[in-house]
C-alpha cells in the first residue's frame, strides 16, 4: 500500500508532532510510506525523497495576527501543498489531520485513494457548547466575533465548517478515545466510519521515582486555562485547606486564567511552575496527577502520569485509560466536591495512593507506540476493505459531497 501522510505539525517532537512521528516511522518501516508532507521532518531515519517539507510559508507575513487566525492560515497552506502532492503522486491512501486536510481529502477522492482523517479532539459542536457555557459561567465573553475579512481563517469558524466537511469526505475517522467517538456519533458522524486508536506512551522515559510520603504533591500538567477545569481545581484545593501538601501547576498560563490565579494566589501549597519541556522529573516527585478537564480528545498527560506510577484524578472527558477506583478516580466535570474528596482520600492514605500508582503503571504499559503503529496499519486495511465493499458494480465509489468550505 502507498500512503501519503500529511500534517501541519512537525514529524517528530512533542504533542501531536510525536504522534505524527511515530505514525510516519511505522509506515516507513513497513514499506508503506509514499510521502510525508510536513512543515519539518525531525526523523533522520525517513529518506529525504519520501518527505515534502513545506518550508516556504507565505502566511508568515501574517504572523503578527492573533493565533486564532495565524495558525489556521498555516494549516490551510499545508493543506494546499498536500492536495497538490496527492494529485500528482500515485497513492492508495491519504491520511490527514482535522481542519487542515479538506482539500487533501477531496484530492484523494478524485484520484480514487482512500481518505483517512485523524482527530485529536471531541466533535467541534460538543466542544463549542461546553466552552461557551464555561466562559458564560465565568463572566467572560468568548471567543468574540471574527475580525472583518478574516472569518474564513478563524479557528472556530473552521471547526464548525471545514472540520464538519472533512468528516463527510473521510472514509475513516481515527480518534484516540471512546469519549471522543461518543461525541462524534452523538452529532451525526456515522459510527461505522470511526475507529478508536489509543496513543502510545514511552514507559522507559517515564518511570516511577522515589517519592516522600510528605509533602503530598498533586500535579496538574497542561495549559492553565478554563477548558482544563482550572476553576474547579483551585476551588477544590481551597476547600481542602491542606497544610502539608502542594498543588503544582505545570504549564503555560493562558491570559484568561491570570485574574483567576490572582484571586487564589494565597492558597496554601499552590505553586505555579509554568511551561516545562521535560515533564518527567516533575512526575517523578509527585504523589498524584490531577486533570479535571471539561473537554479533550485524549489527554496525553494522563497516560504519562500513569507510566510514571501516579494515580490520576480526572474526568471522563479526558479520554483516559484510568479505571475508577483502581488506577485513579474519575469525577464528574465541574464537580468541586467530588474532586476535593478524591484528592483528600489520596492525601490521607499514602499507602493506598502508592498502590494505585503501581496499578496505573501496569494498566498503561501495554499501550506502546508499536501498538499504535500496528493499530494504524489495521485501520488502513479496514478502510480499504470497507471502501471496496461499498463500491458499486462499476467499481467506482460515490461522488464526494458538494460542501463549499476549504
Amino acid at each position: 500500500m502507498r500512503v501519503i501522510y500529511t500534517t501541519a505539525s512537525p514529524v517528530g517532537g512533542s504533542g501531536l508532532a510525536e504522534v505524527a512521528g511515530h505514525a510516519v516511522a511505522g509506515l516507513c518501516r513497513n514499506g508503506w510510506l509514499q510521502l510525508a508532507v510536513t512543515p519539518r521532518n525531525r526523523l533522520s531515519a525517513i529518506p529525504r525523497e519520501q518527505v515534502r517539507e513545506v518550508r516556504f510559508q507565505p502566511t508568515k507575513i501574517f504572523s503578527a495576527l492573533p493565533s486564532r487566525y495565524y495558525y489556521p492560515m498555516k494549516r490551510a497552506w499545508v493543506d494546499r501543498v498536500a492536495a497538490a502532492c496527492v494529485s500528482r503522486e500515485a497513492c492508495d491512501l491519504v491520511h490527514g489531520w482535522t481542519h487542515e486536510a479538506l482539500r487533501t481529502l477531496r484530492a484523494a477522492r478524485r484520484v480514487g485513494a482512500v481518505a483517512v482523517l485523524e482527530r485529536n479532539y471531541a466533535h467541534p459542536r460538543h466542544s463549542r457548547e461546553i466552552l461557551e457555557a464555561e466562559y458564560a459561567a465565568a463572566g467572560i465573553r468568548w471567543p468574540g466575533p471574527s475580525w472583518p475579512g478574516l472569518s474564513r481563517y478563524d479557528h472556530w469558524v473552521r471547526e464548525l465548517t471545514v472540520a464538519l466537511d472533512e468528516f463527510t469526505e473521510a472514509d475513516a475517522v481515527v480518534v484516540p478515545a471512546e469519549f471522543t467517538r461518543d461525541t462524534m456519533v452523538a452529532r451525526g458522524v456515522p459510527a461505522e466510519k470511526i475507529r478508536v486508536l489509543p496513543r502510545g506512551v514511552d514507559a522507559e522515559r517515564l518511570r516511577p521515582g522515589p517519592r516522600a510520603r510528605r509533602p503530598f504533591r498533586a500535579l496538574f500538567v497542561g495549559q492553565v486555562c478554563f477548558r482544563k477545569g482550572i476553576r474547579y481545581l483551585l476551588e477544590a484545593w481551597r476547600r481542602l485547606g491542606l497544610r502539608d501538601a502542594e498543588l503544582i501547576l505545570l504549564g503555560a498560563v493562558n491570559e484568561e486564567a491570570r485574574n483567576l490565579l490572582a484571586r487564589y494566589r494565597d492558597l496554601p501549597g499552590l505553586r505555579v511552575e509554568g511551561f516545562a519541556r521535560d515533564t518527567a522529573p516533575h512526575y517523578a516527585v509527585a504523589s498524584a496527577c490531577v486533570l479535571p478537564t471539561l473537554d479533550e480528545g485524549s489527554a496525553k498527560v494522563t497516560a504519562e502520569a500513569m507510566a510514571a506510577g501516579l494515580p490520576v484524578v480526572t474526568t471522563p472527558e479526558a479520554g483516559s485509560l484510568v479505571v475508577d477506583g483502581e488506577s485513579g478516580y474519575l469525577v464528574p466535570a465541574t464537580d468541586v466536591e467530588s474532586l476535593a474528596e478524591r484528592l483528600a482520600r489520596l492525601h490521607a492514605y499514602p499507602d493506598a495512593c502508592a498502590m494505585m500508582g503501581a496499578a496505573a503503571r501496569e494498566r498503561i504499559l501495554p499501550y506502546t507506540w508499536a501498538r499504535y503503529q500496528a493499530g494504524l496499519i489495521e485501520v488502513y486495511r479496514e478502510a480499504v476493505a470497507r471502501k471496496c465493499a461499498m463500491a458499486g458494480p462499476s467499481g467506482q465509489m460515490a461522488e464526494p459531497s458538494n460542501g463549499q468550505h476549504e
